[in-house]
């Protein structure tokens, strides 16, 4: 990650926490400014999603599906199946819905990744920021980046509050937002 290191969370914890908020909106504007050259390259609808830099803070990475066959695991083999393979990443993601800085409900995210040319998945990761529960885990989605190491392939990094993290690279990304079903009932 370029722009929210995990030494950059650590020092928000220190005596040096000030000179760490105002290091963050330095590197907050730099980040938005280089999405804006790369966000162009993108769908409409990943450019909405990309455009929030922390639209998915705080929340929880409940799964994560990466296959040849994710939406077939069930489909009949046949002969022609080897020819039918693609790889693609699914991000489950539980992040609360933030209106005019209050929480005011949860939502499901499901970011699909295609077109896949890399996946790196670190865990429990290099540096250990801020376990939290009984056992291993992701923890909460600390923050996320956008870049694009070359022309029309994109690299989405997130780093884990327990200091994990997942690196893909791609060329064509979705996602679909929807309310938990239990909220759902209400209305």
């Amino acid at each position: 990650m370029k722009y929210f290191t995990p030494q950059l969370w650590i020092s928000f914890q220190g005596a040096r926490r000030n000179a760490a908020l105002k290091t963050w909106g330095r590197r907050l504007e730099q980040y938005r400014k280089s999405l804006e050259k790369i966000l162009p390259g993108l769908r409409p609808g990943a450019r909405r999603f990309f455009r929030d830099a922390l639209i998915l803070h705080d929340g929880t990475l409940a799964r994560m599906e990466v296959g040849d066959r994710i939406d077939d695991i069930e489909g009949a083999a046949w002969r022609a199946i080897v020819n039918r393979r693609m790889a693609r990443v699914r991000l489950f993601v539980l992040a609360d819905v933030v209106k005019r800085r209050r929480i005011i409900g949860k939502c499901w995210y499901t970011l699909e990744y295609k077109q896949i040319q890399r996946i790196d998945l670190s865990f429990p990761g290099d540096l250990e920021l801020f376990p939290f529960g009984l056992g291993p885990n992701f923890g909460h989605w600390g923050y996320d980046e956008l870049t694009s190491p070359k022309q029309r392939l994109f690299r989405h990094e997130i780093l884990f509050s327990s200091g994990a993290s997942i690196t893909i690279d791609f060329r064509d990304f979705s996602f679909h937002r929807r309310k938990p079903a239990k909220e759902r009932r209400k209305r």
